[in-house]
């Protein structure tokens, strides 16, 4: 019966991620991760017994310690793609607002 709920969770994360796509409130590019982790979500609450396989065939001793594994290099990788993003916007700011400066002394100047 435990595992119902965790299918159900796990389906309503899928679908939230396709409606904010759908609603254009996250691009399809940025929620392509998102959407891959919730779909594992949804194959992890299907077959909870994989997850033991997985972990057994890495040797790991307690399965859950994998899951969290996973977890934290899943954010690890998001939170550096964002930061990536983030250094390349302040770049462009700053390319802006030079563009900006110059702009208004040429016409300044006029």
């Amino acid at each position: 019966m435990k595992k119902i709920y965790f299918i159900i969770l796990a389906v309503f994360s899928l679908i939230y991620v396709i409606v904010e796509v759908r609603k254009k409130q996250f691009s399809i590019k940025e929620s392509f991760w998102w959407f891959i982790a919730a779909l594992v979500m949804v194959l992890l609450a299907i077959f909870p017994y994989s997850f033991d396989y997985f972990a057994k065939l890495l040797n790991i001793a307690y399965p859950p310690s994998l899951l969290f594994v996973i977890c934290i290099v899943f954010l690890l990788f998001i939170n550096f793609k964002n930061s990536k993003k983030i250094a390349e916007q302040q770049d462009k700011i700053i390319e802006l607002a030079e563009r900006v400066a110059i702009l208004e002394s040429e016409s300044q100047d006029k």
